[in-house]
């Protein structure tokens, strides 16, 4: 076995980590889109006339679904956070930095697989609609996207932000947990005495 046969495991080790960590987020992400699509009830426009308008009751609704977003994600993520921290030990850093890498990719994917099974585009509907139909307004984060994309990322930030704060959350937990464990209960006391 040569030099680099043996080094082959050290390189190969963060890139099972980070396959691993980001399947784990992508099926979460997969998964929390399909719960997203069935908790949420989704704002009803009403036709009218020039289009479609909606009362007070629907625009609660389009906060809720934000809030469901919020909920399902800080609880999944903190999950993930807390399981796979406790797992990956080797490398705190590059666990943290794949931690926060697969929460952005489970909000993309969650967001994308929650408007793909929500309802379609309310403006077709809208338009072949009678007057005072409902008509049910698609599922996305925040306001519908507009362009320029900050703007959209400016109002929708918060929310997408929900799953790296949680993993977060969850990673300090456990590192925080392992410093306590790691100092023995009269440490303070030892290096007292030491000094003396």
């Amino acid at each position: 076995m040569t030099v680099l046969d043996q080094d082959a495991p050290a390189r190969v080790r963060p890139a099972r980590e980070a396959a691993l960590v980001l399947g784990v987020f992508l099926v979460l992400g997969l998964l929390c889109g399909v719960l997203w699509a069935q908790v949420v009830n989704p704002a009803d426009f009403t036709k009218v006339a020039a289009g479609g308008a909606m009362g007070e009751n629907d625009l609660g609704k389009q906060f809720g679904a934000d809030g469901w977003f919020v909920v399902i994600a800080l609880a999944a993520s903190l999950l993930a956070g807390l399981a796979l921290s406790a797992r990956r030990s080797r490398d705190p850093v590059l666990t943290v930095v794949l931690l926060v890498l697969g929460a952005l990719l489970a909000a993309a994917v969650m967001s994308t697989v929650g408007h793909l099974l929500g309802p379609s585009d309310p403006g077709v509907a809208l338009r072949a609609a009678k007057v005072g139909a409902k008509v049910p307004e698609s599922l996305d984060v925040g306001v519908r996207p507009v362009w320029p994309l900050t703007a959209y990322l400016k109002d929708t930030l918060p929310v997408y932000a929900a799953w790296p704060i949680g993993a977060l959350l969850g990673t300090l937990s456990v590192l925080l947990g392992r410093g306590q464990r790691a100092a023995p209960a009269g440490s303070d006391q030892g290096i007292a005495e030491s000094a003396s």
